[in-house]
């Protein structure tokens, strides 16, 4: 071989021998075969022990309802507020200065007592002068009749014409005229010194005060008072009633007479009994209700104008049945029935177990449930016949 030839290099040493290569294969697919069984023993065993969510039988959660003999003869419920049936908004006849002011908020006060006193001065000083204007008159008159009395002795005797006798008597006439214009002078001047002095018309409780000693006050209102038109406002809590505003769509289940229960959000321990008293004949237009008014049968002192609650409307029935247990029901859908029982899965977790329950009648609130289960227990409600006690689910959202 010459300096310049190539040298090629030996690639026998690479060459492998055919029984080490069978050897080599049979080992490869072997070995593919183990990692496959162990993938299949793997999902095997999350199937059997952690199963998928996705492929977990679908329920939907329910809960058994407990529900009083009242909330089943309930035929509506509204909201509004305590309002005195009887209640007065006290205001000056006249403008005045407020000088004395006897009663605060929450005073109670009989018909006729003083609520406030406005200055009166220049009222009694005019009452002073229409007394002394009455006073000239009358003695005016017994001038005139003594001079018509006078001239007609004179007419008698022919020493005056009758035209002596006219005049004499026309001026007493003129005389008792203004007599009578003074009389009313006077009665109107006592009449604005009375209201200056300003009484309760009814009895009841100061509810609101606007007005402080030192303001003037006017009939409609004046400075501070303008926003009311009153000094005091008063309210018979015996009147205590609430009104309420009804959906005009739901009047019609409504009747007076109908039995009622209040609930007041300040008084949260009690539920009080009313009667619907009054349905408004007439609609709001804007708002599309109804106004209806409804007494209060057992109302006590924590109750106050004003005060927001909740009214709800029984059947007559509910009046008969408030001795009775309450009941238990739920969805008709919750309810499983296999071989002549009933049944129905309680939810625990995500596991259900299924248990035997009496069931009574079915009505608008579900079917009644007379035992097996307790008030407020999580139920199933299955969407596959084939569902079994214990099973593992997911619950709809």
């Amino acid at each position: 071989m010459t300096s310049g030839e190539r040298t090629r290099p030996d690639l026998s040493v690479l060459r492998m021998d055919p029984e080490e290569l069978g050897e080599r294969r049979r080992f490869g697919w072997l070995g593919w075969a183990v990692v496959a069984l162990l993938l299949a023993a793997a999902a095997a065993a999350v199937w059997l022990y952690v199963p998928l969510p996705f492929l977990l039988p679908q329920v939907e959660a329910t809960s058994v309802r407990q529900v009083s003999p009242q909330q089943a003869q309930t035929v509506l419920t509204a909201t509004g507020y305590t309002v005195a049936r009887r209640r007065a908004a006290v205001g000056a006849k006249v403008i005045g200065r407020i000088v004395d002011l006897p009663v605060d908020e929450g005073d109670r006060v009989a018909r006729g007592d003083l609520i406030a006193v406005l200055d009166s001065d220049d009222v009694a000083a005019d009452v002073a002068a229409a007394e002394a204007a009455l006073n000239e008159r009358l003695a005016e008159r017994v001038d005139a009749e003594r001079e018509l009395g006078r001239r007609q002795r004179l007419v008698a005797e022919g020493v005056f014409a009758q035209a002596e006798l006219d005049a004499a008597q026309t001026r007493l006439d003129v005389v008792e005229a203004q007599i009578a214009s003074a009389e009313a002078r006077l009665a109107a001047g006592r009449a604005q010194l009375t209201y200056t002095r300003i009484v309760a018309p009814i009895e009841g409780v100061v509810i609101e005060r606007n007005v402080e000693v030192g303001e003037m006050v006017a009939p409609g209102g004046f400075t501070s008072q303008q926003s009311t038109g009153s000094i005091v406002r008063l309210a018979d809590p015996e009147s205590l009633e609430v009104e309420a505003d009804v959906n005009e769509s739901f009047i019609a289940r409504l009747r007076r007479g109908q039995p009622a229960t209040i609930e007041v959000d300040a008084v949260p321990d009690h539920r009080y009994r009313g009667r619907l008293r009054q349905i408004v004949p007439t609609a709001d237009r804007q708002r599309a209700v109804v106004e209806v008014k409804v007494s209060i049968e057992d109302r006590d002192e924590r109750l106050v104008p004003d005060m927001s609650c909740t009214v709800t409307f029984l059947d007559e029935e509910a009046e008969t049945v408030e001795a009775l247990p309450t009941r238990l029901y739920v969805p008709a859908n919750a309810v499983v029935r296999r071989d002549g029982a009933t049944f129905v899965f309680r939810l625990e977790e995500d596991i259900v177990r299924l248990t035997a329950v009496e069931l009574g009648e079915e009505s608008a609130e579900g079917v009644e449930i007379l035992g097996g289960v307790g008030a407020g227990e999580r139920l199933a409600i299955p969407q596959d016949a084939t569902l079994e006690d214990g099973a593992t689910v997911r619950v709809a959202p």
